[in-house]
Protein backbone atom coordinates (compact mmCIF):
# COMPACT_ATOMS: atom_id res chain seq x y z
CA UNK A 1 0.00 0.00 0.00
CA UNK A 2 2.79 1.95 0.60
CA UNK A 3 4.83 1.50 -2.68
CA UNK A 4 1.43 2.20 -4.62
CA UNK A 5 1.32 5.83 -2.69
CA UNK A 6 4.79 6.53 -3.16
CA UNK A 7 4.28 5.50 -7.52
CA UNK A 8 0.93 7.22 -8.11
CA UNK A 9 2.40 10.33 -6.08
CA UNK A 10 5.89 10.64 -8.19
CA UNK A 11 3.15 9.82 -11.38
CA UNK A 12 0.75 12.22 -10.33
CA UNK A 13 3.58 15.25 -9.51
CA UNK A 14 5.70 14.67 -12.86
CA UNK A 15 2.12 14.48 -14.32
CA UNK A 16 1.02 18.40 -13.14
CA UNK A 17 4.96 19.58 -14.02
CA UNK A 18 4.84 18.57 -17.46
CA UNK A 19 0.85 19.67 -18.02
CA UNK A 20 1.27 23.06 -16.63
CA UNK A 21 5.14 23.35 -18.53
CA UNK A 22 3.29 22.68 -21.62
CA UNK A 23 0.18 24.78 -20.87
CA UNK A 24 2.47 27.80 -20.56
CA UNK A 25 4.91 27.05 -23.50
CA UNK A 26 1.38 26.37 -26.12
CA UNK A 27 -0.23 29.66 -24.62
CA UNK A 28 3.12 31.39 -25.46
CA UNK A 29 3.05 30.22 -28.53
CA UNK A 30 0.04 30.87 -29.25
CA UNK A 31 0.02 34.45 -28.02
CA UNK A 32 3.07 35.08 -29.95
CA UNK A 33 1.46 33.83 -33.18
CA UNK A 34 -1.48 36.51 -32.69
CA UNK A 35 0.66 39.04 -31.00
CA UNK A 36 -0.76 41.31 -33.55
CA UNK A 37 -3.93 40.75 -32.74
CA UNK A 38 -3.38 41.15 -28.97
CA UNK A 39 -2.19 44.82 -29.48
CA UNK A 40 -5.12 45.69 -31.72
CA UNK A 41 -7.27 44.86 -29.03
CA UNK A 42 -7.75 45.33 -24.70
CA UNK A 43 -6.09 42.66 -22.38
CA UNK A 44 -9.58 41.79 -21.51
CA UNK A 45 -9.96 40.18 -24.64
CA UNK A 46 -7.27 38.51 -24.11
CA UNK A 47 -7.65 36.99 -21.35
CA UNK A 48 -11.22 35.77 -21.65
CA UNK A 49 -9.37 33.92 -24.70
CA UNK A 50 -6.80 32.69 -22.99
CA UNK A 51 -9.27 31.40 -19.64
CA UNK A 52 -11.67 29.83 -22.46
CA UNK A 53 -8.65 28.32 -23.79
CA UNK A 54 -7.07 26.79 -21.25
CA UNK A 55 -9.62 23.51 -20.91
CA UNK A 56 -9.11 22.90 -24.55
CA UNK A 57 -5.21 23.36 -24.03
CA UNK A 58 -5.50 20.54 -21.28
CA UNK A 59 -7.75 18.50 -22.93
CA UNK A 60 -5.30 18.49 -26.04
CA UNK A 61 -2.25 17.94 -23.81
CA UNK A 62 -3.37 15.53 -21.69
CA UNK A 63 -2.07 12.47 -23.52
CA UNK A 64 1.49 13.76 -24.21
CA UNK A 65 1.79 14.90 -20.98
CA UNK A 66 0.48 11.71 -19.29
CA UNK A 67 3.26 9.68 -21.67
CA UNK A 68 6.29 11.40 -20.63
CA UNK A 69 4.61 11.65 -16.70
CA UNK A 70 5.04 7.63 -16.33
CA UNK A 71 7.78 7.30 -18.53
CA UNK A 72 9.77 9.78 -16.53
CA UNK A 73 8.33 8.34 -12.64
CA UNK A 74 8.38 4.86 -13.68
CA UNK A 75 11.65 4.92 -15.41
CA UNK A 76 13.24 6.92 -12.75
CA UNK A 77 11.93 4.11 -10.23
CA UNK A 78 13.27 1.46 -12.28
CA UNK A 79 16.52 2.78 -13.37
CA UNK A 80 16.54 2.79 -9.61
CA UNK A 81 15.87 -0.66 -8.97
CA UNK A 82 12.64 0.14 -7.14
CA UNK A 83 10.12 -1.56 -9.61
CA UNK A 84 12.81 -4.42 -9.45
CA UNK A 85 12.64 -4.33 -5.46
CA UNK A 86 8.72 -4.98 -5.53
CA UNK A 87 8.48 -7.52 -8.43
CA UNK A 88 11.47 -9.49 -6.34
CA UNK A 89 9.66 -9.56 -3.12
CA UNK A 90 7.05 -11.49 -5.09
CA UNK A 91 4.52 -8.77 -6.79
CA UNK A 92 3.51 -9.06 -10.29
CA UNK A 93 4.14 -5.79 -12.75
CA UNK A 94 0.73 -5.87 -13.66
CA UNK A 95 -0.36 -5.49 -10.09
CA UNK A 96 2.49 -3.28 -9.08
CA UNK A 97 1.05 -1.08 -12.07
CA UNK A 98 -2.39 -1.13 -11.33
CA UNK A 99 -2.82 2.62 -9.50
CA UNK A 100 -1.36 3.96 -12.78
CA UNK A 101 -4.09 2.21 -14.95
CA UNK A 102 -6.72 3.05 -12.59
CA UNK A 103 -5.59 6.64 -12.67
CA UNK A 104 -5.31 6.72 -16.32
CA UNK A 105 -8.96 5.10 -16.33
CA UNK A 106 -10.20 7.91 -14.56
CA UNK A 107 -8.26 10.80 -16.59
CA UNK A 108 -10.18 9.23 -19.29
CA UNK A 109 -13.42 9.39 -18.40
CA UNK A 110 -12.76 12.85 -16.88
CA UNK A 111 -11.54 13.86 -20.17
CA UNK A 112 -14.94 12.58 -21.93
CA UNK A 113 -16.53 14.64 -19.50
CA UNK A 114 -15.09 17.68 -19.83
CA UNK A 115 -15.41 17.32 -23.65
CA UNK A 116 -19.16 17.10 -22.81
CA UNK A 117 -19.88 19.73 -20.04
CA UNK A 118 -17.12 22.10 -20.34
CA UNK A 119 -15.44 21.77 -23.90
CA UNK A 120 -18.46 23.38 -25.52
CA UNK A 121 -19.64 26.42 -23.98
CA UNK A 122 -15.51 27.44 -23.33
CA UNK A 123 -14.73 26.85 -27.36
CA UNK A 124 -17.63 28.72 -28.23
CA UNK A 125 -17.36 31.61 -26.15
CA UNK A 126 -12.87 31.52 -27.50
CA UNK A 127 -14.07 31.20 -31.21
CA UNK A 128 -16.53 34.49 -30.60
CA UNK A 129 -13.93 36.18 -29.22
CA UNK A 130 -11.47 35.57 -32.01
CA UNK A 131 -14.55 36.29 -34.32
CA UNK A 132 -14.64 40.27 -33.85
CA UNK A 133 -10.73 40.42 -34.95
CA UNK A 134 -8.68 40.29 -38.20
CA UNK A 135 -8.78 36.85 -37.41
CA UNK A 136 -12.00 35.77 -38.40
CA UNK A 137 -11.35 36.79 -41.89
CA UNK A 138 -8.93 33.44 -42.09
CA UNK A 139 -11.60 31.40 -40.37
CA UNK A 140 -15.58 33.10 -41.17
CA UNK A 141 -18.22 32.00 -39.23
CA UNK A 142 -21.21 31.88 -41.45
CA UNK A 143 -24.01 34.45 -39.76
CA UNK A 144 -26.25 34.43 -43.27
CA UNK A 145 -27.47 32.30 -46.04
CA UNK A 146 -29.25 33.28 -49.24
CA UNK A 147 -31.44 31.45 -51.51
CA UNK A 148 -31.18 28.21 -49.44
CA UNK A 149 -34.37 25.44 -48.90
CA UNK A 150 -34.37 24.06 -46.15
CA UNK A 151 -36.63 20.52 -45.82
CA UNK A 152 -37.71 20.76 -42.04
CA UNK A 153 -39.75 17.05 -41.85
CA UNK A 154 -42.36 15.37 -44.66
CA UNK A 155 -44.83 18.19 -43.42
CA UNK A 156 -43.01 21.62 -43.80
CA UNK A 157 -40.48 22.90 -46.48
CA UNK A 158 -38.89 26.55 -46.68
CA UNK A 159 -37.34 28.71 -49.28
CA UNK A 160 -35.84 31.71 -48.05
CA UNK A 161 -33.99 34.71 -50.33
CA UNK A 162 -31.94 35.70 -47.30
CA UNK A 163 -31.74 34.54 -43.57
CA UNK A 164 -29.51 36.26 -41.21
CA UNK A 165 -28.99 34.11 -38.06
CA UNK A 166 -27.88 37.07 -36.25
CA UNK A 167 -31.35 38.86 -36.19
CA UNK A 168 -33.23 35.76 -36.61
CA UNK A 169 -34.98 37.38 -39.75
CA UNK A 170 -35.79 36.25 -43.13
CA UNK A 171 -36.47 37.95 -46.20
CA UNK A 172 -38.75 36.55 -49.58
CA UNK A 173 -40.02 33.31 -47.21
CA UNK A 174 -42.42 30.75 -48.79
CA UNK A 175 -43.53 28.12 -46.29
CA UNK A 176 -44.92 25.04 -47.79
CA UNK A 177 -47.32 22.62 -45.48
CA UNK A 178 -48.37 18.92 -46.78
CA UNK A 179 -50.57 17.26 -45.04
CA UNK A 180 -49.73 13.03 -46.12
CA UNK A 181 -47.94 14.19 -49.25
CA UNK A 182 -50.47 16.64 -50.60
CA UNK A 183 -49.60 20.54 -50.89
CA UNK A 184 -52.55 21.87 -48.04
CA UNK A 185 -50.90 25.47 -47.14
CA UNK A 186 -48.50 28.04 -48.77
CA UNK A 187 -47.14 30.84 -46.72
CA UNK A 188 -45.40 33.78 -48.90
CA UNK A 189 -43.49 36.80 -46.75
CA UNK A 190 -41.19 39.80 -47.28
CA UNK A 191 -40.58 39.31 -43.89
CA UNK A 192 -40.21 36.65 -41.79
CA UNK A 193 -39.03 36.92 -37.90
CA UNK A 194 -38.31 34.54 -35.08
CA UNK A 195 -40.28 35.81 -31.89
CA UNK A 196 -39.05 34.51 -28.37
CA UNK A 197 -41.70 33.19 -26.13
CA UNK A 198 -40.23 30.75 -23.58
CA UNK A 199 -36.29 29.31 -23.28
CA UNK A 200 -34.83 26.85 -25.74
CA UNK A 201 -34.42 23.00 -24.85
CA UNK A 202 -32.54 20.25 -26.18
CA UNK A 203 -35.70 18.26 -28.39
CA UNK A 204 -34.92 18.46 -31.84
CA UNK A 205 -38.19 19.85 -34.21
CA UNK A 206 -39.89 16.64 -34.66
CA UNK A 207 -40.70 16.51 -30.61
CA UNK A 208 -41.17 19.56 -30.82
CA UNK A 209 -43.94 19.59 -33.78
CA UNK A 210 -45.05 16.63 -31.59
CA UNK A 211 -45.33 18.74 -28.29
CA UNK A 212 -46.43 22.28 -29.29
CA UNK A 213 -46.04 23.58 -26.21
CA UNK A 214 -42.29 22.80 -26.02
CA UNK A 215 -41.24 25.11 -28.82
CA UNK A 216 -40.02 28.11 -27.25
CA UNK A 217 -41.01 30.98 -30.20
CA UNK A 218 -42.97 31.52 -33.00
CA UNK A 219 -41.98 32.53 -36.38
CA UNK A 220 -43.83 35.80 -37.27
CA UNK A 221 -44.81 36.34 -41.18
CA UNK A 222 -45.46 39.95 -42.36
CA UNK A 223 -46.76 41.21 -45.88
CA UNK A 224 -47.37 38.40 -47.15
CA UNK A 225 -50.63 35.86 -48.17
CA UNK A 226 -51.79 32.55 -47.18
CA UNK A 227 -52.78 29.87 -49.33
CA UNK A 228 -55.21 26.92 -49.06
CA UNK A 229 -55.35 24.19 -51.15
CA UNK A 230 -58.48 21.84 -51.36
CA UNK A 231 -58.84 18.66 -52.31
CA UNK A 232 -61.72 19.91 -54.70
CA UNK A 233 -58.54 21.62 -56.22
CA UNK A 234 -59.95 25.05 -54.96
CA UNK A 235 -57.48 27.66 -53.69
CA UNK A 236 -58.05 30.38 -51.16
CA UNK A 237 -55.61 32.67 -50.67
CA UNK A 238 -55.71 35.29 -47.47
CA UNK A 239 -53.79 38.35 -47.23
CA UNK A 240 -51.73 38.53 -44.79
CA UNK A 241 -49.82 41.58 -42.85
CA UNK A 242 -48.71 40.20 -38.99
CA UNK A 243 -49.33 36.61 -38.56
CA UNK A 244 -48.32 34.01 -35.56
CA UNK A 245 -47.64 30.62 -37.04
CA UNK A 246 -46.44 28.51 -33.43
CA UNK A 247 -47.66 25.25 -33.61
CA UNK A 248 -47.83 24.16 -37.32
CA UNK A 249 -43.93 24.12 -37.65
CA UNK A 250 -41.06 23.12 -35.75
CA UNK A 251 -38.34 24.83 -37.10
CA UNK A 252 -35.86 26.64 -34.80
CA UNK A 253 -33.51 29.48 -36.27
CA UNK A 254 -30.56 27.26 -34.90
CA UNK A 255 -32.25 24.27 -37.26
CA UNK A 256 -31.19 27.14 -39.68
CA UNK A 257 -27.97 28.71 -39.06
CA UNK A 258 -26.63 27.64 -35.76
CA UNK A 259 -24.53 29.69 -33.74
CA UNK A 260 -22.52 26.75 -32.65
CA UNK A 261 -21.09 25.44 -35.98
CA UNK A 262 -17.84 23.75 -35.53
CA UNK A 263 -18.26 20.01 -33.43
CA UNK A 264 -15.54 21.51 -30.77
CA UNK A 265 -18.73 23.95 -29.80
CA UNK A 266 -21.15 21.14 -29.50
CA UNK A 267 -21.57 18.27 -27.31
CA UNK A 268 -22.53 14.90 -28.41
CA UNK A 269 -26.31 16.16 -28.04
CA UNK A 270 -25.94 19.06 -30.07
CA UNK A 271 -24.28 17.22 -32.77
CA UNK A 272 -26.71 14.58 -33.17
CA UNK A 273 -29.42 17.27 -33.17
CA UNK A 274 -27.60 18.59 -36.04
CA UNK A 275 -27.17 15.75 -38.04
CA UNK A 276 -30.90 15.20 -37.96
CA UNK A 277 -31.02 18.82 -39.74
CA UNK A 278 -28.50 17.90 -42.54
CA UNK A 279 -30.33 14.60 -43.12
CA UNK A 280 -34.10 16.17 -43.16
CA UNK A 281 -32.64 19.47 -45.14
CA UNK A 282 -30.78 16.72 -47.56
CA UNK A 283 -26.92 17.56 -46.90
CA UNK A 284 -24.12 15.72 -46.05
CA UNK A 285 -23.44 14.61 -42.43
CA UNK A 286 -20.74 12.53 -43.13
CA UNK A 287 -17.83 15.18 -41.28
CA UNK A 288 -20.51 15.38 -38.26
CA UNK A 289 -20.90 12.18 -37.94
CA UNK A 290 -17.17 11.74 -38.17
CA UNK A 291 -17.20 14.24 -35.35
CA UNK A 292 -19.57 12.27 -33.03
CA UNK A 293 -18.04 9.05 -33.38
CA UNK A 294 -14.30 11.05 -32.62
CA UNK A 295 -16.41 12.79 -29.57
CA UNK A 296 -17.05 9.21 -28.19
CA UNK A 297 -13.34 7.73 -29.08
CA UNK A 298 -11.11 10.35 -28.86
CA UNK A 299 -10.93 10.16 -24.86
CA UNK A 300 -9.32 6.28 -24.84
CA UNK A 301 -5.64 7.92 -25.96
CA UNK A 302 -4.96 8.81 -22.53
CA UNK A 303 -5.22 5.54 -21.56
CA UNK A 304 -3.92 3.80 -24.44
CA UNK A 305 -0.28 6.14 -24.55
CA UNK A 306 -0.12 5.25 -20.66
CA UNK A 307 -0.01 1.57 -21.29
CA UNK A 308 2.16 2.27 -24.15
CA UNK A 309 4.77 4.44 -22.13
CA UNK A 310 4.38 1.94 -18.66
CA UNK A 311 5.35 -1.26 -21.37
CA UNK A 312 8.15 0.42 -22.48
CA UNK A 313 9.91 1.74 -18.94
CA UNK A 314 8.66 -0.58 -16.14
CA UNK A 315 11.52 -3.05 -16.84
CA UNK A 316 15.32 -1.87 -16.16
CA UNK A 317 17.14 -3.15 -18.93
CA UNK A 318 21.19 -2.42 -19.40
CA UNK A 319 21.05 -2.33 -23.49
CA UNK A 320 18.72 0.38 -24.02
CA UNK A 321 18.58 3.64 -21.68
CA UNK A 322 15.76 5.85 -21.03
CA UNK A 323 16.69 8.57 -23.61
CA UNK A 324 15.89 5.67 -26.26
CA UNK A 325 13.06 4.67 -25.13
CA UNK A 326 11.63 8.15 -24.37
CA UNK A 327 12.53 8.26 -28.61
CA UNK A 328 10.81 5.20 -29.56
CA UNK A 329 7.87 5.94 -27.57
CA UNK A 330 7.42 9.65 -28.54
CA UNK A 331 7.68 7.93 -32.19
CA UNK A 332 4.51 5.79 -31.59
CA UNK A 333 2.92 8.72 -29.89
CA UNK A 334 2.90 11.05 -32.43
CA UNK A 335 2.77 8.35 -35.12
CA UNK A 336 -0.86 7.52 -33.29
CA UNK A 337 -1.76 11.25 -33.22
CA UNK A 338 -0.99 10.97 -37.14
CA UNK A 339 -2.93 8.29 -38.23
CA UNK A 340 -5.78 9.48 -35.57
CA UNK A 341 -5.80 12.76 -37.67
CA UNK A 342 -5.64 11.03 -41.06
CA UNK A 343 -8.72 8.44 -40.08
CA UNK A 344 -11.10 11.88 -39.32
CA UNK A 345 -10.28 13.03 -42.65
CA UNK A 346 -11.32 9.86 -44.43
CA UNK A 347 -14.38 10.11 -42.65
CA UNK A 348 -14.86 13.20 -43.91
CA UNK A 349 -14.48 12.38 -46.89
CA UNK A 350 -16.23 9.51 -47.19
CA UNK A 351 -13.16 7.10 -47.68
CA UNK A 352 -14.07 5.44 -44.13
CA UNK A 353 -17.25 5.03 -42.69
CA UNK A 354 -17.78 7.48 -39.68
CA UNK A 355 -17.33 4.63 -37.00
CA UNK A 356 -14.66 3.53 -38.49
CA UNK A 357 -12.79 6.68 -39.01
CA UNK A 358 -12.95 7.40 -35.76
CA UNK A 359 -12.04 4.59 -33.86
CA UNK A 360 -9.21 2.70 -36.22
CA UNK A 361 -6.46 4.28 -34.60
CA UNK A 362 -7.57 3.15 -31.39
CA UNK A 363 -8.45 0.20 -32.58
CA UNK A 364 -4.94 -0.44 -33.47
CA UNK A 365 -2.44 1.51 -30.60
CA UNK A 366 -4.81 -0.08 -27.91
CA UNK A 367 -4.08 -3.78 -29.53
CA UNK A 368 -0.06 -2.29 -30.27
CA UNK A 369 -0.03 -1.11 -26.14
CA UNK A 370 -1.57 -4.33 -25.12
CA UNK A 371 0.58 -6.40 -26.97
CA UNK A 372 3.98 -4.27 -26.01
CA UNK A 373 2.73 -5.13 -21.97
CA UNK A 374 2.54 -8.45 -22.60
CA UNK A 375 6.15 -9.03 -23.84
CA UNK A 376 7.67 -6.92 -21.09
CA UNK A 377 5.79 -8.59 -18.08
CA UNK A 378 6.95 -12.08 -19.70
CA UNK A 379 10.27 -11.30 -19.81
Amino acid sequence: MKFSRYLIWNFLKMFLIVLLGAILMFAVIDFVGNIKTWLARDTKDAVDYYISYLPYMVYLISPVALFIAVLASVGNMARHLEMSAMQSSGQSPLKTLIPIFVFGVLISIGSYEMSELWLPDANHKRLETMETNAQKRKNPRIKEKRDFTFIDSERASWFFRYYSGKTKMGRDVVLLLREDGRLQERYDAKIVRWVETAPADSLDSLARLADPENIPGCWQFERGNRREFHKDGSVKVFPLNRLKICDKVGTLPGDLINERQTPDEMDSKMVLSRINVLRRSGEDTRAMETALQFKRSAHWMNLIVLLIGAALCHRYSRSGGLSQKFGVGLLIVFSYYILERIGLKMGENGALSPFWAAWISHFIYGGVSVVMLYRSFRL
